[in-house]
């Protein structure tokens, strides 16, 4: 499915004396020039449908060439412009006969209001017009039917004027079809990036093999001052062999790469959550993505409900795809890599608390640790949508691959800064999430994160969440707790707590989705 935003023009043209008496040359446009007094004006009406395809990899139209100071922090994008080459089409089908081009621009020029200034020429390439052009210029706003000036022409179209009428038909943002747009991928104004580009230091990158240093508690330590400090680090030397990370980076791309109604056979719902899904939500805001989720213990088994007294248990099975090839075996190699990490992680981490390393173990007996493939497609107003919204991790530990592309950033604890995470070649990142944060009585603290989107590349990662399993009363471990350090948080169920946190990913909620900080005690 392409990316479109399909216009239907009806144009009413009139006042083209002479129409079908064109001449070629100065002399002969004298002549026609000299004759226009005793000419009869004529009236011709045209009905074409108009494709603006501003975003995806393949086949723009519209190319974003510019935006103003402050078009970032703007509602309606105030001062975005953008070039356009956009087929004009019999039918509203974009493979139907192509009757010509529109070809200028178009500006954001509402402070207010969504509101375009329109600036182009319709040049027409078959039939009986081929070769003639109209030039459109005038306001083009939001509202389901508008009008814009004809303000001349060339060819049969000379000294045109008229009106073009214009409706909305379609608006897909995205060639994997994210669906009809509203607001709902529009961020509120204090929570859109900065795309500015801004050296900053990073997060910790450490390395996990012991050839550095013959000691493992400088290791321990370099653990434990990240989830202290950051809640994030990359990690090298973590064991996941590199030519296995290059493969599910492309096993990625090849799933999303398929037509959106191959993905979509998979596709995921609230009865059945793993496989396909395009239209998850972050705080009640849609992301700029789509995913394909799977368990790596399958089957896995969470409660029905996010509601207390109901005991009902639901078994969630993976849903695999057709194709691509081997699409399944690369990523489940893959998955049982990334445990195996994992649990190296949860060690280190425990005895970063001055636990015994197996401290944790005995929580992820029957994990429900889940691996996400992500892609983000180019936006055309990354000003202000996300590939995923500020949030923080339900679960232990999150693992990410992600490509050379960047667009993670993680709000740094020290002064509320938004930071990049520079990608690293062949390193994993890693995050404490929110089972740890109470775990460890917030001595370790899960960090806000997100993900920012560009109007040129598309975006790939791959997370592994670690899940406790459902069972699991999530509480500050007792070894942590004393009298000068009592529990900050009441026990609360892994598994409801993850059901009712998933219950925004289908549609937008009128409250906020459960945090950790209702489980506070104050």
């Amino acid at each position: 499915m392409e990316n479109l935003a399909i216009l239907l023009l009806v144009i009413f043209l009139v006042a083209m004396p002479m129409a079908y008496c064109v001449k070629e040359g100065a002399e002969e446009v004298d002549e026609w020039f000299d004759k226009l007094p005793y000419a009869k004006q004529k009236v011709t009406k045209l009905h074409f449908f108009f494709h603006d395809r501003f975003a995806g990899k393949h086949n723009r139209t519209a190319v974003r060439v510019a935006h103003g100071p402050e078009t970032d922090k703007s509602p309606t994008s105030f001062g975005l412009v953008f070039i356009m080459d956009d087929p004009l089409t019999e039918r509203m089908n974009p493979t139907s006969k192509e009757l010509g081009r529109a070809q200028g621009l178009y500006a954001f020029s509402g402070q207010d209001e969504l509101s375009l200034l329109m600036s182009f020429n319709l040049v027409f390439t078959t039939g009986e017009f081929n070769g003639s052009t109209l030039t459109v210029l005038g306001r083009n706003p939001a509202v389901p039917h508008r009008e814009m000036p004809i303000v001349g022409g060339s060819g049969v179209f000379r000294m045109a004027r008229g009106v073009a009428s214009a409706k909305l038909r379609s608006f897909n943002m995205t060639t994997v079809s994210m669906g009809e747009v509203d607001q709902a991928f529009i961020q509120s104004i204090e929570h859109r990036a900065n795309l500015d580009n801004i050296e900053i230091e990073g997060i910790p990158l450490i390395d996990l093999s012991l050839s550095h240093t013959t000691d493992i508690n400088l290791l321990v330590s370099e653990i434990g001052n990240a989830c202290k400090n950051w809640g994030f680090f990359q990690v090298i030397n973590h064991g996941v062999p590199w030519k296995l990370l290059e493969k599910i980076k492309v096993a990625a791309k090849a799933f999303f790469d398929q037509p959106v109604e191959e993905k979509r056979k998979v596709k995921r719902d609230e009865v059945n959550a793993m496989g396909y899904h395009e239209s998850e939500h972050t705080k009640n805001v849609r992301d700029w993505k789509e995913v394909f989720d799977f368990l790596i213990k399958d089957p896995s088994f969470l409660p029905a409900s996010p509601e207390t007294e109901d005991d009902e248990i639901r078994t969630l099975s993976n849903q695999w795809p057709e194709t691509p090839p081997q699409f399944r075996e690369v990523c489940q190699t893959y998955a049982r890599e990334v445990e195996k990490l994992g649990y190296k992680l949860l060690e280190l981490i425990s005895l970063s608390l001055g636990l015994p390393s197996n401290r944790l173990n005995g929580y992820f007996e029957d994990h429900t640790t889940m691996m996400r493939l992500n892609h983000y497609p180019p936006c055309p107003c990354p000003e202000l949508a996300l590939g995923v919204g500020r949030h923080k991790d339900a679960g232990a530990l999150t693992i990410v691959a992600q490509d050379d592309v960047g667009g993670l950033q993680v709000r740094r604890k020290s002064d509320d800064v938004w930071v990049p995470v520079k990608p690293t070649p062949n390193a994993l990142v890693i995050n404490v999430g929110d089972t740890i944060q109470v775990w460890s009585n917030e001595a370790y603290e899960s960090m806000e994160h997100r993900v920012v989107v560009n109007s040129e590349r598309e975006r790939f990662s791959i997370p592994v969440f670690f899940f406790p399993s459902h069972y699991v009363m999530v509480k500050p471990l007792e070894e942590l707790v004393n009298e000068g350090n009592p529990p900050k948080y009441k026990p609360y169920n892994f598994g409801k707590f993850f059901v009712a946190r998933n219950r925004s990913d289908y549609k937008k909620l009128e409250v906020q989705n459960i945090q950790i900080s209702d489980f506070k005690i104050i």
